[in-house]
Parts: C-alpha cells; sequence; structure tokens
C-alpha cells in the first residue's frame, strides 16, 4: 500500500512537473528580444561611387512585440561607424583633389513598426520557417565626424571646417525589408536591410562651402587639405580657396544597415517569475 501510494505521488509529481514545463514552452510569446551585426554604409559627398561597406560596422539590440495578425513594433539600438574618403575618387576628379575624409562613431536609436507578409499562424512555436516582413519608423542618430591630422583624430565639427555649428543629433527615417529564419521554437535567425534617410548633410561635414574665417591652424588643414596630395588637376586646385563649393547642400546624407540578427522569444512572465499560459490573443489571431 506504502509503495502505491509512493508511484502514485511520484507520478503526480512527474506529470504536474511536465504540464508546468509545457505551458512554460507552449504558452504563447509575443515578445522577442534581438542582437545582431553586420555593415554601415555612409552616402554622402565623400563616397564617390556609393560603394558599400563590406566590413563589420554595426551592433544592434531590440526588442519587439507582436501586436496583430500583420503587425508588430519594436525599439532598436544601433552602434555604427560611417567612413568616407575623397582618396577612392578617380584621379582626374574635383572630389580627389579636394582630398577630405571622415570617420564617425555613432548612436541610432528607432522605433519601427513590422509588417509581415504572411498571417500569423496562431502560436509562436507554429510560426513559419521563411517570414518575409517590411519596415518602417523614425530614429534618433547621434554623430560625430572625425578626421586624423598627423596621425591624431580631430573631430571636425568642433573645428567648423565650413563655419557651421551643426547639431550633432538628426532625424531619421528607416525604411527596409527583411526575412526571419525559425531555428527552433524559441529561436530565429533573421537578414534584414535598413535604408535610413536622414535630414542633415553633416554626417561627413562636409555640406557647402569652404569657410572664410577659422579660429586656428588646426581648423584651417582639417577644412582644405589639397595640398596634402598636391596639384592633381589644376583646375580644381585652383577653385578651392574661402568661400568655394565643397560639398552639395542640396542633397542630405543617408546610411544603409546591413544585419544578421540572432531572434529569442521571450516567455510571459519571465520577469515576474509567473510562467503559467497566458490567455490568448483576440480575433485578430
Amino acid at each position: 500500500m506504502r509503495i502505491s501510494l509512493f508511484v502514485l505521488l511520484s507520478l503526480s509529481t512527474f506529470f504536474l512537473s511536465a504540464q508546468n514545463f509545457l505551458s512554460w514552452k507552449y504558452s504563447d510569446r509575443y515578445f522577442s528580444v534581438s542582437i545582431g551585426t553586420g555593415s554601415a554604409t555612409y552616402f554622402g559627398e565623400l563616397n564617390y561611387n556609393n560603394a558599400i561597406n563590406n566590413r563589420l560596422s554595426l551592433i544592434s539590440m531590440g526588442i519587439e512585440a507582436r501586436l496583430l495578425n500583420r503587425i508588430g513594433a519594436r525599439v532598436e539600438l544601433n552602434y555604427l561607424t560611417l567612413e568616407g574618403s575623397d582618396a577612392d575618387a578617380p584621379g582626374d576628379t574635383f572630389e580627389r583633389q579636394r582630398n577630405l575624409s571622415f570617420e564617425s562613431r555613432n548612436l541610432h536609436a528607432h522605433l519601427d513598426g513590422v509588417f509581415y507578409i504572411k498571417p500569423y499562424r496562431g502560436d509562436y512555436h507554429k510560426r513559419w520557417v521563411f517570414d518575409p516582413y517590411l519596415v518602417a519608423g523614425v530614429g534618433v542618430l547621434q554623430y560625430n565626424p572625425a578626421a586624423k591630422l598627423g596621425g591624431d583624430r580631430f573631430l571636425l565639427r568642433d573645428a567648423q571646417t565650413e563655419g557651421v555649428d551643426y547639431s550633432q543629433f538628426a532625424v531619421t527615417a528607416p525604411l527596409g525589408l527583411g526575412a526571419k529564419f525559425r531555428v527552433n521554437e524559441f529561436i530565429n535567425v533573421n537578414l534584414e536591410v535598413l535604408y535610413n534617410i536622414t535630414f542633415t548633410d553633416y554626417i561627413d561635414d562636409v555640406s557647402n562651402t569652404y569657410a572664410t574665417e577659422l579660429a586656428n591652424s588646426t581648423a584651417i588643414l582639417l577644412s582644405d587639405r589639397k595640398d596634402e596630395v598636391g596639384v592633381i588637376t589644376p583646375e580644381f586646385y585652383d577653385q578651392i580657396q574661402p568661400g568655394a563649393r565643397r560639398g552639395d547642400s542640396s542633397d542630405n546624407d543617408h546610411f544603409l544597415l546591413i544585419n544578421i540578427k540572432a531572434e529569442v522569444f521571450i516567455p510571459p512572465g519571465l520577469f515576474s517569475g509567473k510562467t503559467k499560459a497566458v490567455v490568448k490573443k483576440p480575433s485578430a489571431y
């Protein structure tokens, strides 16, 4: 009798534990977190051929919520490096004679809406193996372009190379597309391309004309660097002087993020210590 009671209690404990585990495993999860890496490419005056950067220059992290059948929302933070150089331009161009360059280490925070091409399948663990989506949002970029001179790194905004004290923050409008690939119940691998329209032309510190007055000799050397390469094209060399054209203010700078992310779905009540099954969302699902 005692043995039977012991066996019964043991089996009950086992089944209750199994039920709790399955409840934790399969109760639906509407939130996920992601971390990723990839490349960041700047488009502006100092990227002559609009070449895509193929080096790792991006780290991202974010959190996403599934709101409706095909709609999600997310917040993401990016740390990215942007750079460009006139040294990549052909030798007979104004850009090569201008001989400017920049490098910027940036933070980019953005809030996005996510539109899924395929409808939600009713439970997170039954999601599509291949799940394409579109992205549109709004963000803020913190940027501060710099350049090297004599082996030292100088912040170009401080030098006011065009006589302009511009802000280090810019509003962005991210637009993109991506696809999620299911690895198992809990994990996706996501590939995403995000083009970021910005509302500034000073990500690279080049926009308008050469300053007519500069604070010191270092600022002068950072503003006009044609003499570092000598006379490549006499016509362009003579054009480069205070007050003359330095950039193209009619077109703002933009940047492209190519990202691969690992996405993990968060159990309900993870941070409250409660992992019981949640009530399923209504008719949209």
